[in-house]
This record gives structure tokens, C-alpha cells and sequence, in this order.
């Protein structure tokens, strides 16, 4: 009885602390994000808005779901998860935002202010965002 009770308590703590882990860093995405540059591709190329010619935008909710928009136009909606996995930037596993078509971001970065999503290839591109703030 004793090792079960110590077996339990071993579980629940491991339970308890990735849980709270997941929603620390879903709440620290939660809100709107203005992209202010895309980089990478073979020639590591830079693209801003200003050299696009359009303006995006991502909405992350508390609630797992998400929304791009193309200057104000809804281009993609759904859900996401957030799930740890191997990424080709660090030896242990990191955080991705893997969204409902089954496509995963690597989160670089997240502050207050700013959030870093990258692809998780070689010659991949790198995507930076802005808080909106309100």
C-alpha cells in the first residue's frame, strides 16, 4: 500500500507539472501578433511587409485556436496544440505550435512583446511577431 501511495504521488506531480508547464506557454502566446519579417531559404532572404507589399497577422487564443490573416482578410482558422518534439535548433525537445492540418512551427521565442516561429528544416524560413497591443 505504502509504494502505491508513493507510486501516485510520483504520477500526479509529473501530471501536475506538465500541465503546468503547457499552459504557461499557452498563455504567453495568447493574443494578437503582427509579423514584422520572414527570414531564411537558401539565399537567406528577408521579407517585411514593406518588401511584400501586405501585411499579416496571427491570432492565438487560450482556448487553442488560431486565425492568419492577409492584410485583414481571414486566409486559415482552426485549432492548435502545443506539443514538445525534436527540433533540428537544440538537442532536447522544445516546444511547437502544431496546428489541425497536421503543419508544426517551432516557437523560438516568446516574450511580452515578441514571438519567434520557425520551420523545423534546413533552409527553412523563420517568422518574427509583434504584440499587438490594445
Amino acid at each position: 500500500m505504502k509504494k502505491l501511495s508513493i507510486l501516485l504521488i510520483i504520477f500526479s506531480l509529473g501530471v501536475f507539472s506538465c500541465t503546468k508547464e503547457e499552459i504557461s506557454t499557452q498563455n504567453s502566446l495568447a493574443g494578437e501578433w503582427q509579423w514584422t519579417m520572414s527570414t531564411g531559404g537558401l539565399a537567406g532572404t528577408t521579407i517585411t511587409p514593406t518588401s511584400a507589399g501586405y501585411e499579416r497577422k496571427l491570432v492565438l487564443t487560450s482556448d487553442f485556436k488560431y486565425a492568419r490573416y492577409k492584410n485583414s482578410t481571414l486566409e486559415k482558422s482552426g485549432t492548435f496544440e502545443i506539443v514538445k518534439a525534436k527540433s533540428i535548433y537544440k538537442t532536447e525537445l522544445v516546444d511547437f505550435i502544431k496546428y489541425d492540418d497536421g503543419v508544426m512551427s517551432v516557437i523560438q521565442n516568446v516574450t511580452t512583446d515578441e514571438l519567434s516561429l520557425a520551420d523545423n528544416f534546413n533552409d527553412g524560413f523563420g517568422e518574427t511577431y509583434k504584440r499587438i497591443k490594445k
